[in-house]
């Protein structure tokens, strides 16, 4: 018992260690979610005033939050344009913040030293703090999903498919695991977490801008496939019904890939102390 104990040690240190944050970045996301939904009872009993207000939307507008497939006098098209917009976002960089810092903050902190003196391989910590990611962002995002299914029983939105919903809540977390993984893998060529942090913030940013421009431009239409927004398309989920399987797939292909590849980095690095 003791022995299975060691071998997950450092990923119970982790759920301590990030409980905090993730408390908190939980707790902020979800109440923006409870205070969208808790106005759409107001929007929808002014339908045609809304669609005659968003006539006037410009074009490029409507295309980024795809008002131009989805109404926002729906509850799920509001909540795809509205609330889901935020939790992708958001959610992508509090993923890539901790898929970033998780490893370098033992090299900033001088403990990777003591962690490694344990009887404890590199693998066996690599396997814990992506275990523990994996686990974290999964209680991030059923929190988040729980707030989501409130508030659509706790105010009148009217007819909607729980199954689309339940879609629309599950798609971020593959996002949102490919962010952290691919965080996780580039955070290893850096030793100090404030950099590999950066790294992390501004790919989850500079990704979703690059996502906005190929949506708005043909000449730019095939960058979107570079970037994860591009495989949780809330309009495919919403006229659907469900996930979109191979665009699934292809973002939990990229979440092993990135975990394979910081294995044989890690193992191949010389650590810093």
């Amino acid at each position: 018992m003791k022995r299975g104990q060691n071998r997950m040690q450092v990923f119970w240190r982790e759920l301590k260690t990030n409980r905090k944050s993730l408390l908190v970045w939980t707790i902020a996301l979800a109440a923006l979610v409870v205070l969208m939904m808790s106005i759409y009872p107001t929007f929808r009993q002014d339908t045609l005033d809304l669609d005659a207000l968003l006539e006037y939307y410009p074009e490029a507008f409507s295309k980024i939050f795809g008002l131009d497939e989805l109404s926002m006098a729906e509850p799920l098209g509001f909540y795809a344009t509205e609330a889901y917009f935020m939790n992708i976002l958001f959610g992508s960089l509090y993923a890539a913040i901790l898929g970033a810092s998780i490893l370098t903050k033992e090299e900033d902190d001088k403990t990777i030293e003591f962690l490694l003196a344990r009887p404890l391989s590199r693998n066996r910590m690599l396997a814990n703090k992506l275990l523990a990611i994996l686990v974290i962002l999964a209680l991030f995002n059923i929190g988040i999903g729980l707030a989501t299914f409130v508030s659509f029983a706790v105010f009148d939105v009217g007819d909607y498919s729980s199954t689309t919903l339940l879609g629309l809540v599950i798609a971020p977390f593959f996002v949102h695991l490919t962010f952290a993984g691919l965080a996780f893998c580039l955070s290893l060529f850096f030793s100090r977490r404030k950099t590999a942090t950066s790294m992390g913030i501004g790919m989850a940013i500079g990704l979703y801008f690059v996502n906005v421009l190929a949506t708005l431009s043909d000449t730019f239409t095939s960058l979107q496939y570079l970037t994860p927004y591009y495989y949780a398309d809330a309009v495919y989920i919403v006229n659907n019904g469900s996930l979109h399987t191979v665009n699934t797939l292809v973002l939990i292909g990229v979440v092993i890939i990135a975990a394979a590849a910081s294995f044989l980095i890690y193992n191949r690095r010389d650590i810093t102390v």
